[in-house]
């Protein structure tokens, strides 16, 4: 019959650090250690505290390691001394190890307290180390209070937990307090690689790389998670597909054709593949994670260089190649708003007894996002369909002292789309839209009224492009006296118009040439009629009798502006970029009325 061998050390037990200097991932805490003992300044209670796995009982264990050595107190324990071999092994007589969730009563914090009057049997220190020290009782605590604060000179006590605010003040404030921090991703794959080279196991980069992602920032997981993936390794070789299986988590490759489909609007595909893990019995939770890291890293990929370390560096040169792919195909907005539609999906998963159904669906919805644009590049698409084309004639003079009006066609920007132009263009023909004042003609007096403004709405374009833009779709103009009258067209318009009637004020003042008001009226209500065109008549240069010629803008052009909205309307291009904008006012005033009902 074959002997079975009970010899076999899992790898967290096999290779745990036995100094300060192999404690990875925790360098603050050891250092202030170490420099204490080198200086003799040794505390006489301890609290080390942190998520699980993150090597509080093993730096426990290596501090008694440093005190009771034969050359200590000393921050480099020899490991040979019987007191380093003993502590190691764990059957010290001087060092007790003490589970606080099993000895949490008064009669054991009573039997710890009768035992302190007895001195070492061998060693320097007696060390009491009690882990998950959060379990004690209110009453062990009450018990211990005074030991703690004064306890003799040769005992030291090491206590260890998860869940430092579930323990009295009173307590907390007698230990001296070291707090463990996560283990960084970089820094445990790092320390799987070491641990698969001296178990001589073979293991590609992509499994470890897994095996640590997995683990949180907890080394013990990680190392019992390699443990397993090297027991079950077909071939003696670790590799990514085997751990994804095992661990039931997907692979950065499934991750990254899943965000592919997503990006390219292919709800099918997506589905498809999330349907797939979820039947193999996949965490979906952490398939959640997953896809909202890969968001997160494509969000930062889209950030410009600033010549220092980039936040991709840790990642493996393909991985952020792959991520520099795909994140060149989308844009900044769309990467957020999937990052947000995930993380509400992810908080919903994490709770419902139904997360498959969740993350088909949240894959579906984010596939079937439709890309959009704010307010401000809207506004500016809009104001640059709207611009009129730079006259070629000789350039206008500004306004006189006096306030005669001008025609200021707005500077079409460099790469800006034009609209096409049909029918036969003249070269002598007014522009569109625009009102002919001769140069002669009188300043505008207190009692001149004017409506709509054509020429003061290029002023603005010629200025503010996007401002002229929006009003151009949402507010009628006019003018009596020194007073400038704005008609927004809905109270959609009313608060942005409110916030630049300064701004219309100084550019109305610039262009009036004197100063000028400017009041908003109440939303819906209705401008006030254009003139009639036969009131745009204005003395034009004298003919050669030395008569005024008459400049009359024909009914034709006195509709212009309606001509040209239309031709606007009816461009593709811009009718998209209308209907993307009442989508999102859709959504804005449904979100708006879910905020009413629950307020």
């Amino acid at each position: 019959m074959a002997e079975t061998s009970s010899s076999h050390l899992v790898l967290a037990r096999k290779w745990r650090p036995d100094r300060f200097s192999e404690l990875v991932g925790q360098e603050h805490v050891t250092r202030t250690l170490s420099e204490a003992l080198k200086r003799g300044r040794i505390a006489h209670a301890f609290l080390f505290t942190g998520i699980r796995g993150v090597g509080k009982t093993t730096a426990a264990r290596i501090l008694a390691r440093c005190l009771n050595c034969e050359r200590g107190p000393t921050p480099e324990p020899c490991g040979e001394c019987i007191a380093c071999v003993e502590i190691r092994a764990g059957r010290s007589l001087d060092v007790s190890e003490i589970d606080g969730a099993t000895y949490r009563k008064i009669d054991d914090a009573r039997a710890i307290i009768e035992n302190l009057s007895y001195r070492p049997a061998r060693d320097r220190f007696k060390i009491y180390i009690i882990d998950e020290a959060h379990q004690l009782t209110d009453q062990a605590f009450n018990a211990l209070l005074k030991t703690l604060e004064e306890p003799p000179a040769h005992v030291k006590f090491i206590l260890a937990t998860t869940e430092p605010q579930k323990m009295p003040e009173t307590i907390l404030s007698r230990l001296q307090r070291y707090d463990f921090r996560r283990i960084p991703f970089a820094t445990i794959f790092e320390r799987l690689r070491e641990l698969a080279s001296r178990e001589e196991t073979p293991a590609e980069e992509a499994a470890l790389r897994l095996l640590a992602r997995e683990a949180g920032g907890s080394m013990r997981d990680a190392e019992r998670m390699l443990e397993t993936a090297i027991a079950s390794a077909s071939e003696g070789k670790v590799t990514e597909a085997e751990v994804a299986a095992s661990l039931g988590v997907a692979s950065r490759t499934t991750v990254f054709k899943i965000i592919e489909a997503i990006l390219s609007h292919s709800a099918a595909p997506a589905l498809r593949m999330v349907r797939e893990l979820a039947s193999r019995g996949a965490n979906l939770e952490s398939l959640g994670r997953d896809l909202l890291e890969t968001l997160r890293n494509l969000s930062i990929a889209k950030l410009p260089a600033d010549g220092g370390p980039g936040p991709l560096d840790d990642l493996p040169d393909h991985e952020a190649q792959e991520l520099r792919r795909l994140a060149a195909n989308a844009s900044s907005r769309d990467l957020m708003r999937l990052f947000r539609l995930m993380a509400e999906a992810q908080e919903q998963i994490i709770r419902s007894p139904y997360p498959d159904l969740l993350i088909e669906m949240a894959a579906i919805r984010m596939a079937s996002l439709a890309p959009v644009m704010d307010a401000d590049e809207l506004l500016r698409a809009i104001g640059t369909a709207n611009a009129a084309p730079p006259s070629r004639g000789p350039a206008s003079p500004p306004p006189s002292s006096g306030g005669a009006l001008r025609s200021a066609p707005a500077e079409t920007s460099a790469g800006s789309r034009r609209l096409p132009v049909k029918g036969e263009v003249k070269a002598d023909a007014p522009l569109r839209g625009s009102v002919a004042v001769s140069a002669s003609a009188p300043p505008a007096s207190a009692s001149t009224a004017a409506r709509d403004l054509p020429a003061f709405r290029d002023h603005i374009r010629s200025r503010r492009a996007a401002l002229a833009g929006f009003m151009e779709q949402g507010a009628g103009l006019a003018i009596e006296s020194d007073v400038l009258t704005v008609f927004p067209r809905n109270d959609i318009y009313v608060r942005y118009l409110a916030d630049n009637r300064a701004v219309v004020a100084e550019l109305a003042s610039e262009f009036f040439g004197r100063p000028i008001k400017v009041e908003l009226a109440a939303p819906g209500t209705p401008a006030p009629e254009a003139e009639p065109a036969a009131s745009k008549v204005s003395s034009g240069p004298p003919t050669g009798d030395g008569q005024p010629q008459p400049n009359i803008v024909s009914a034709r052009s006195a509709t212009s502006s309606a001509d040209e909205r239309a031709e606007i309307y009816s461009d593709p291009g811009m009718r998209r970029i209308f209907d993307a904008f009442e989508a999102r006012l859709v959504e804005v005033r449904a979100s708006r009325t879910d905020r009413e009902q629950d307020s």
